[in-house]
């Protein structure tokens, strides 16, 4: 996986315990870096923390192209140096060229690792990505459109009230690989209601185009379960991480509600759609971010769609 800025690392601080110490670094991480000229960009970079630090050997910083441990190195034509500011708070490590100024670089369309060792910033490596001239597309969060049932719809009966523990969920992108273990079908409530659980196990069988999985609770025979529908509400939970589609997964629960005989007054007939409301944002990695990230989010709203979105 690739690692990112931390925005919180421990320092140790004169024989006294870890302390806290955040910063930001500038150009921001995750960013398209700036250019000077044409595609050349500064090999300048700043950091400013909230409290002085003692810089080591900036000598061992290396700026990595398309992996920051495997990648090519861009080398300054002399050496990293560094200069401080606003009492230690303040550090600009940057590559030199042999007249002593701030070297340049030439952009491609890749990504690049500012790679800073331990010890010299932080007691922590420091690995900051940058793009060189676009931005990869926002990783699209993974949804489901629809299913056999339908969610939020009325479980079909197979003989009297009894109804198959079948379920087929429809996603919006094509699917890798699914963990079912840990599924479960709750009454009531999706955290605290009972527990339906089949004989056996959850099963998940993925569809031939990847794009659908069923999951079904078998019975010690292989063949699928049954449970008995009562008019309450149903959910059927999916766990965080169970889904994955290539370099996207479900990053939070999946929860996809049923009812057993009619539907409340409150399903999604009759629903204003003015009422539709943000439930999530994520960065794009794909990863869940709160409303104070900045830079390109996707934003799913509360009735399926997402819109995606600069903020700054």
């Amino acid at each position: 996986m690739k690692k990112l800025l931390l925005s919180l690392v421990a320092i140790a601080t004169m024989g006294l315990a870890a302390m806290a110490q955040t910063y930001s670094v500038e150009p921001a991480a995750n960013t398209v870096l700036p250019k000077a000229y044409g595609n050349w960009a500064s090999m300048s970079f700043t950091f400013n923390f909230d409290q002085a630090v003692t810089v080591g050997d900036v000598t061992s910083i290396k700026l990595m192209k398309d992996d920051p441990t495997t990648g090519t190195e861009v080398t300054p034509d002399d050496v990293w140096n560094s200069s401080t500011s606003n009492g230690g708070k303040t550090v600009t490590v940057w590559g030199a060229d042999y007249d002593g100024y701030t070297c340049a670089f030439q952009c491609e369309d890749a990504n690049y690792y500012l790679v800073i060792p331990a010890g010299v910033l932080t007691e922590d490596e420091i690995v900051v990505e940058y793009y060189g001239l676009n931005a990869p597309d926002p990783a699209e969060p993974l949804m489901v459109v629809g299913g056999d049932p339908e969610p939020n719809s009325v479980l079909p009966k197979q003989y009297s009230t009894m109804v198959n523990m079948s379920f087929t969920l429809t996603f919006n992108q094509a699917l890798t690989s699914v963990n079912p273990i840990n599924v479960v079908l709750r009454e009531s409530d999706p955290e605290a209601g009972f527990v339906i659980e089949p004989m056996d196990e959850w099963q998940a069988n993925i569809s031939s185009d990847k794009m659908s999985v069923t999951l079904w609770g078998s019975d010690y025979d292989g063949f699928t379960d049954y449970f008995n529908a009562r008019d309450i509400t149903y959910y059927l939970v999916i766990p965080a991480g169970a889904i994955v589609a290539g370099d996207v997964t479900n990053v939070e629960d999946i929860v996809i509600e049923y009812y057993g005989e009619t539907v409340p007054a409150t399903g999604i007939e009759g629903v204003d759609a003015s009422n539709t409301r943000e439930v999530a944002r994520y960065n794009i990695n794909g990863q869940r971010v709160d409303a104070n990230h900045t830079g390109v989010v996707i934003v799913r709203m509360s009735d399926g769609s997402s819109v995606k979105m600069m903020v700054r």
